[in-house]
């Protein structure tokens, strides 16, 4: 149940980040800071659901997609 509240936590984080990041990189300005900040929170979430996904529980829950970094 944490790491599911984990990744819902990250979900919350990654819909802002990514939306900031495909409106900075429609402007053609992507910071490298902002960069790392979502790479991070990408790869995060992205071992927090890998994590949950190999205990079988990729079938119940429908996560989100974030554009990868």
């Amino acid at each position: 149940m944490l790491t599911y509240n984990s990744i819902q936590i990250k979900v919350e984080k990654l819909e802002i980040l990514e939306e900031q990041y495909l409106e900075k990189e429609l402007q053609g300005d992507v910071p490298y800071a902002f960069k790392q900040q979502y790479t991070k929170e990408y790869q995060e979430y992205d071992r927090l659901q890998n994590r949950l996904q190999s205990f079988w529980m990729k079938w119940v829950f429908d996560f989100p997609e974030f554009k990868k970094p």
